[in-house]
């Protein structure tokens, strides 16, 4: 605890003497000068895009705002793809939109078009076990035979390379591998490989890493998801949080690895087409073996 006062105190001694805010601030000082001195624009519409992801902060600012314009507030956003607890984010906002906001309606957009229809099928099925997520009924009009591909694999770089060679023609598809940390592509590749910021090219054949959390709005012609072992920094990771953070954010999970499973939601959906999931012979995730139970619309291949 020591440590983190002393972290705190140089941060703030460092916004101090630099005159600068950080986001928080900026959100608070916000709300403070909207409460001492009011609202000169009288706005009739706000908008709120990806409203999933709003923090207490966030609310406070925008509650303060309506109030004071009396404005008509419209709000979207997917609680499938609330990925970002660690800042702050509290998914109640959105799953409790009634309570905070009063005679309000519900409309749900179940139309995709991106993903084909027998990858939503397994997707939505997988993320709606959480009984506290809401209740959906996907429709795309897109089809494709068995679009999840599970690959079990001794030899993660080989394994790599061969896929890249057999889905990269015709050359123009875009190819996206995600993984649930910024380092995990360092085990699938090797000196054959060449890099460009966060694009990979081996043997002309060029695609993109990303982390999960930032390939979030995303889309590819093709992905590939790697970092699925039954470990401490796999997906989903078994990284405890610390006790300190509870004061950041009281928002506990009600569900096994509850965002854990809204990020691999979201991995599994950036997919315009098929999904690879490069998977360890042995110890493999329990999200796979959750997927394994019913291996419809599954192909699974051992290299």
């Amino acid at each position: 605890m020591l440590i983190i006062i002393n972290l705190y105190t140089i941060y703030e001694e460092r916004l101090h003497s630099e005159k600068a805010l950080d986001f928080n601030d900026m959100i608070n000082e916000s709300i403070l000068v909207l409460k001492s001195r009011g609202l000169i624009k009288k706005w009739k519409y706000i908008i709120v895009d990806e409203y999933q992801d709003t923090s207490l902060t966030k609310f406070y600012l925008l509650n303060e705002i309506i109030k004071l314009t009396n404005a008509k507030f419209l709000a979207v956003g997917d609680d499938f793809q609330s990925i970002y607890r660690f800042t702050g984010c509290n998914l109640s906002i959105f799953l409790d939109f009634p309570k905070y906001f009063t005679h309000s309606k519900t409309f749900q957009i179940v139309n995709t078009y991106r993903n084909p229809q027998e990858l939503i099928n397994i997707a939505g099925k997988f993320i709606m076990k959480n009984k506290k997520q809401q209740k959906k009924a996907l429709k795309s009009s897109k089809h494709l035979e068995k679009p999840l591909v599970i690959i079990k694999t001794g030899n993660y770089v080989h394994t790599l390379k061969q896929l890249l060679k057999k889905i990269s023609y015709p050359q123009s598809k875009e190819i996206m591998v995600l993984g649930r940390n910024n380092k995990d592509i360092e085990r699938y590749i090797d000196k054959n490989f060449t890099r460009e910021n966060d694009k990979y090219i081996y043997k002309n054949i060029t695609f993109r890493y990303l982390t999960i959390h930032k390939s979030k709005g995303l889309e590819s012609d093709i992905v590939i998801i790697i970092n699925l072992e039954d470990s401490l920094l796999g997906l989903p990771t078994k990284i405890k949080d610390e006790e300190i953070l509870k004061y950041v954010n009281n928002t506990k999970d009600y569900y096994p690895y509850e965002e854990e499973r809204r990020l691999f939601y979201v991995a599994l959906t950036r997919t315009k087409s098929y999904c690879y999931l490069i998977v360890p012979y042995y110890n493999e995730s329990i999200f796979i073996k959750e997927l394994l139970q019913n291996k419809k619309n599954i192909r699974v291949e051992k290299k």
